[in-house]
């Protein structure tokens, strides 16, 4: 039996895009070909992680590339790669600067309309799951123990781990940004 696994993405003018992200065969029902395999599960995941964030991304540049005060389409400096963490993986995105015009005053002559959305390059659920684990156990073993459930490319560091709950906790603030301040000093 051949199993074919697609994406078919459909934009707000009704135009479909189809994608294969997978193609899986099974011949015989044993216990260990029944269903998907952890690596296989990771892979199809992390390939449809790509494919929407690319649609996310794409559609939300569509609507920042003009000008919300004159109108105008905004001149294009150049690109530069915004690097995304997710449950499904690390994700490098084509992220587009942007000129301001003179319309309105700007801080600066430039922007990235990506960078300034995502700003923490690393989403929140990635974030809560780092977090509840680190709080069961050592930052180690929740690197590790992520690492064999999520598919991530790339191992994950403890620091980063440790890191990340710190900053939420000063989020938090209270007692808990009281005990990162303690535990930094």
């Amino acid at each position: 039996m051949k199993f074919k696994i697609q994406v078919v993405t459909v934009s707000d003018d009704g135009q479909e895009e189809t994608r294969e992200i997978a193609f899986l065969e099974r011949d015989h029902l044993q216990p260990e070909t029944l269903g998907l395999t952890l690596a296989e599960s990771k892979a199809i995941l992390k390939d449809l992680q790509e494919i929407v964030v690319e649609r996310q991304a794409t559609g939300f540049l569509a609507s920042q590339r003009c000008c919300p005060d004159c109108g105008r389409v905004r001149n294009l400096k150049g690109y530069h790669t915004l690097k995304l963490r997710t449950v499904f993986g690390k994700l490098e995105v084509k992220s587009p600067r942007l000129h301001h015009y003179d319309c309105r005053p700007q801080p600066t002559q430039t922007y990235s309309p990506l960078a300034e959305s995502l700003p923490e390059h690393t989403t929140p659920e990635l974030l809560f799951l780092e977090t509840k684990w680190a709080a069961l156990v050592s930052y180690g073993l929740t690197a590790k123990l992520l690492e064999d459930v999520l598919p991530m490319d790339e191992p994950l560091n403890a620091f980063t781990i440790r890191r990340h709950v710190f900053e939420i906790a000063e989020r938090m603030g209270g007692r808990a940004g009281l005990l990162h301040r303690e535990l930094s000093a």
